[in-house]
């Protein structure tokens, strides 16, 4: 149970971090190059933590794969 909320703990405080950097760096661009690089300004952290989301299921179907290939097929 300690563990899931230092994994839940860490997780917030990821999703929050990477939210307030990208919110800096979309402050310190100029327009163009803000709406070209964030188009969804209104939604920062959903959009954090879709993109997070899928970088870990891409991670995660490639490491399935890596084992699949590991022992399934030997």
């Amino acid at each position: 149970m300690k563990k899931l909320f230092y994994l839940s703990l860490g997780v917030a405080i990821g999703v929050i971090m990477v939210s307030k950097a990208r919110a800096y760096v979309k402050s310190s661009l100029p327009d163009k190059a803000s709406s070209f690089l964030f188009p969804d300004e209104e939604s920062l952290p959903a959009s954090t933590l879709q993109a997070l989301l899928q970088e870990f299921s891409s991670a995660m179907e490639e490491k399935e794969k890596q084992l699949a290939d590991k022992f399934l097929n030997k």
